[in-house]
């Protein structure tokens, strides 16, 4: 994603990556045998939930990878399970307990360490991890809604029609604002624009649905854990993008965030 939003422009790159994967994961529908169209109760809550799943998040991510290093961004982007604790109080009415009060304080130390000298200089900065934080926010509330909702559709059909209805206003934003997107693209942001398609949406759809039938979600969120990490890691490894103490600090604060808010699975004895 860093690599193809220094080629494209914002809103053709989130436009192709929606539409895209969107197209690719109905595709996968249609060959699974399973209905293309959603059921007539299903409508509202998709076009809700794409709002904040894709339209926020999509926009959100990519505005702040332009100004923002990739590590840092990841570190906030992947404080999403903060974000959904906080709306599913506002919207399930869940209870408040002392362990995910300390991860909420824990995420949110996570944010002053890596934008702490940028907000005493009041500089630009803030503005862009206040991007990120949207993103994280938007996909917490999303994922809230998801889990409130009754599907009557399958799954693979509800997030195809989400990302193709997410989409759409950054579709027309792209049709109203870029001019000659394509003019910078090279070869290498070819392929990224492949992998962001082909594996982190459709692959990463794919994955995420398999794992939530196979294993309690409980046990998937777990998986969100090591991101972070592999983010920093990669963005060091291959943006060269430096590594120091405030974002060490700030990925094991949400590590320890995101280990704390997520519940163990219970595995029973045998």
């Amino acid at each position: 994603m860093k690599t193809v939003v220094g080629e494209l422009p914002i809103y053709t790159f989130r436009m192709l990556t929606a539409w895209g994967g969107g197209a690719c994961v109905l595709l996968m529908t249609a060959l699974a045998g399973n209905a293309l169209l959603l059921h007539k109760r299903d409508v509202a809550p998709t076009i809700i939930a794409a709002f904040f799943n894709i339209t926020g998040w999509l926009y959100f991510t990519a505005v702040g990878l332009t100004l923002l290093p990739a590590g840092r961004a990841v570190v906030l982007a992947y404080t999403m399970p903060l974000w959904a604790f906080l709306a599913g109080i506002v919207l399930s009415s869940e209870p408040v307990t002392r362990r995910r009060v300390f991860s909420l304080l824990c995420g949110l130390a996570a944010v002053l360490v890596l934008a702490g000298d940028d907000l005493i200089r009041v500089g630009q900065t803030p503005f862009i991890v206040l991007a990120i934080l949207s993103a994280a926010a938007s996909w917490g509330t999303g994922t809230v809604i998801q889990k409130k909702v009754t599907w009557h559709t399958p799954l693979f059909t509800v997030a195809a029609w989400q990302l193709l209805i997410g989409g759409t206003p950054l579709a027309i934003l792209a049709f109203l604002f870029d001019s000659a997107p394509y003019a910078n693209l090279t070869w290498r942001g070819a392929l990224g624009m492949t992998y962001v398609i082909l594996i982190a949406t459709v692959f990463g759809y794919w994955a995420w649905f398999r794992i939530v039938r196979l294993v309690p979600t409980s046990v998937a969120s777990l998986g969100t854990l090591p991101i972070p990490l592999l983010g920093v890691s990669l963005s060091m490894l291959t943006l060269g993008e430096p590594l120091g103490w405030p974002e060490l600090g700030a990925l094991v604060l949400a590590t320890a965030s995101l280990a704390t808010i997520l519940p163990l699975p219970r595995f029973g004895r045998r």
